[in-house]
């Protein structure tokens, strides 16, 4: 009550002469307004009012009731807006928290999709150097074992001509033994001899050479479909990632149908222009639901343009089939 007056003198004021005013009427009545008349009589009368103490103290007591009734609702209204403030203010902590760790689990797993695709790619690095690394090894050992077919040629070679150098040799002891009337005869013998002999020689080189050159060229086609084999190998890489990247970028633009159910799958085809933009799409492979089929080809049109890679590698890629499954992790 002190703090309503407090607040509001004024009417506090007011109100306190309300209530006099309300006593002297009570008390007096209105006949001081007009004063009776005395009568012509020689008696002395002295007129005198009852005042009805207990009527003025339950007005001035139903006067401070309503004060205090209304002081009470005033009090109660302001308790009820200050819990409505504090419990909006509640809301309001509580919704930024939400809102606060709905961020925080986007960035870490965003970190996540991060750190496995780093690791994705750390693997097909080392997987990349481990091939070169085997291919070199295999080129050296097989260099190696050229070079040691070569020499044991070599060798071979020189056995057979220190062989028939060695014949030689006798054959020309034997003919120096011999009568001299076969001199001439064992001369010419010797001139065709050594001319088959250096024909042998040159036939077996040419062999040899020609040997060779098929061994360097059969080296040649093998490095060759080993470097067409890795080419094939990275290039079927290439493609299998960018197919995941378009499936994943079109999930990411996809926009759920109201009343589709989990599960549902579809085959979709896609016709690209360099670059990833998008010239047609429709579907090959339903899933049942006319929805979520509309769905799957117009979250392909809101991704364009599309992953897609450069150079030859492109030509894979202007139409290209693959499945849209929004339930794939």
């Amino acid at each position: 009550m002190l703090q309503i007056l407090k607040r509001n003198p004024l009417a506090a004021a007011i109100a306190v002469l309300m209530h006099l005013v309300i006593i002297l009427l009570l008390v007096f009545g209105v006949d001081w307004l007009n004063p009776p008349e005395q009568p012509k009589s020689t008696i002395q009368v002295v007129q005198a009012r009852v005042i009805d103490e207990a009527k003025v103290r339950e007005q001035v007591q139903r006067l401070k009731e309503d004060d205090a009734r209304q002081a009470e609702a005033k009090r109660t209204a302001r308790e009820k807006e200050e819990q409505r403030l504090a419990e909006l203010k509640r809301k309001q902590t509580q919704e930024r928290q939400r809102l606060a760790e709905l961020e925080k689990q986007r960035q870490v797993e965003d970190r996540k999709r991060e750190e496995a695709k780093k690791q994705r790619l750390e693997e097909e690095r080392r997987k990349k150097t481990a091939e070169q690394q085997r291919l070199q090894a295999e080129k050296a050992q097989k260099a190696a074992e050229a070079k040691q077919q070569a020499e044991e040629q070599a060798r071979k070679e020189a056995e057979t001509k220190r062989i028939a150098e060695q014949k030689k040799r006798e054959e020309a002891a034997a003919k120096k033994a011999a009568e001299a009337k076969k001199r001439k005869a064992e001369a010419e013998k010797r001139r065709k001899a050594e001319e088959a002999r250096l024909k042998a020689e040159a036939e077996k080189k040419r062999k040899a050479e020609e040997a060779k050159r098929q061994a360097e060229a059969a080296q040649k086609a093998r490095e060759a479909e080993l470097l067409a084999a890795m080419e094939a190998e990275h290039n079927a890489r290439e493609r299998d990632r960018y197919i995941i990247q378009i499936s994943q970028k079109v999930v990411r633009s996809w926009l759920r149908p109201a009343g589709i159910s989990d599960g549902l799958k579809c085959t979709l085809r896609v016709r690209l222009a360099p670059g990833g933009s998008v010239l047609a799409v429709s579907v090959i492979k339903g899933s049942g639901n006319g929805a979520f089929d509309r769905s799957a080809e117009a979250a392909v049109l809101k991704a364009d343009p599309l992953p897609v890679p450069g150079g030859t590698l492109f030509e894979q890629f202007r139409d290209i089939n693959f499945e849209f499954d929004p339930n794939k992790k």
